[in-house]
């Protein structure tokens, strides 16, 4: 039983949670279209690229860091609990809220809120909000307009 806790590290957690955010993240993406259509890219085609780049990346942390804590077990050395940043985890979890309500709010709506709350998380001084705020929608603009125009990718009209 002490083992186990010895597995709840970051080390091991956060690649295991972001491996399952990618997959509900592909999983709801290959729901909509497969990801070549009629030869053309659809809109779970990117979903579907950052999947297949980000798995093995997800997979190798994870097991270097259940080798990590095997090591540590084998060598008897205590877990030294050194307090760290919450903030990776705040973004898989801005991810999974977005991903979840990507379906009922759309793009246009959750894009500007998922860049702001992504740049409240990662800037420690929050007194610039209007700056974040224009450029929450700069990005989700230049994003819906790369999609639309340079990809060409019709987004279903729920995403929009």
């Amino acid at each position: 039983m002490n083992n186990i806790k010895r597995y709840l590290q970051s080390k091991v957690i956060i690649p295991l949670c972001v491996q399952v955010v990618l997959t509900i993240y592909v999983v709801s993406a290959l729901q909509l279209a497969p990801p070549i259509v009629n030869r053309m890219l659809s809109e779970s085609s990117f979903p579907f690229v950052i999947f297949l780049i980000a798995t093995p990346a997800a997979i190798k942390l994870l097991f270097d860091g259940v080798k990590e804590v095997k090591t540590e077990i084998s060598e008897g050395k205590e877990i030294v609990y050194v307090r760290k940043s919450i903030k990776p985890l705040l973004i898989v979890l801005i991810m999974a809220v977005f991903i979840l309500l990507f379906e009922l709010l759309g793009f246009s709506i959750l894009a500007p809120l998922y860049v702001f709350f992504f740049m409240l998380v990662y800037d420690d001084r929050p007194e610039k909000i209007v700056k974040k705020i224009s450029y929450s929608l700069l990005v989700a603009i230049v994003v819906y307009v790369m999609y639309v125009f340079a990809f060409d990718i019709r987004f279903p009209e729920i995403w929009r």
